[in-house]
């Protein structure tokens, strides 16, 4: 996730970078890294040639713990169903989660790929997952949103992005 604020509010030390960008070590062998949803590759969990720093899962909770309990801000995509899968309660005033942001009730919920197409004109997740670019992306789109607030356009250019993904089933034209 990326932070936007720490200890009770304001823009923190490390407002808009990774807060945490750990890969968790498994002592079980991985049969299949589903790459293009994970953006792992054979040798990432590998302690002897992965060039990603590997922890432990407990201390990776303790990390996300420890940024919870001081307050800080998460901004993603899907945090609240990320968080709710590790089992970890984060206290929703310390979660900016753009998949609600941008959603109109009982209508489908909008993929950070084409939000981000759409409104940021940025192309991501062309081949693999990267999380870092999407934590980026989410972070970019909170921007977004809080400038279409401010504007007063906020819900008009919503509704447009659903007739716009109605138009074109949700695709996003592939970039070269």
């Amino acid at each position: 996730g990326i932070g936007i604020g720490g200890g009770g509010g304001g823009e923190g030390r490390l407002a808009g970078g990774p807060m945490i960008d750990d890969y968790i070590k498994t002592p079980e062998q991985v049969r299949d890294y589903l790459t293009r949803f994970s953006g792992l590759v054979p040798g990432d969990l590998d302690p002897q040639s992965s060039v990603h720093h590997l922890i432990p899962l407990k201390r990776s909770y303790a990390k996300l713990r420890f940024l919870v309990d001081a307050g800080y801000t998460f901004v993603g995509h899907g945090l609240s169903n990320d968080f709710r899968i590790i089992n970890i309660f984060v206290p929703p005033d310390q979660v900016i989660d753009t998949v609600k942001l941008y959603h109109l009730p009982n209508r489908r919920k909008i993929a950070l790929r084409f939000l981000a197409h759409h409104l940021l004109h940025h192309s991501i997740q062309a081949d693999v997952h990267d999380s870092i670019e999407d934590a980026r992306t989410a972070l970019l789109l909170y921007h977004e949103y809080r400038r279409l607030q401010a504007e007063g356009r906020f819900h008009a250019v919503l509704e447009q992005l659903y007739d716009t993904g109605a138009a074109s089933a949700w695709q996003v034209p592939e970039s070269h």
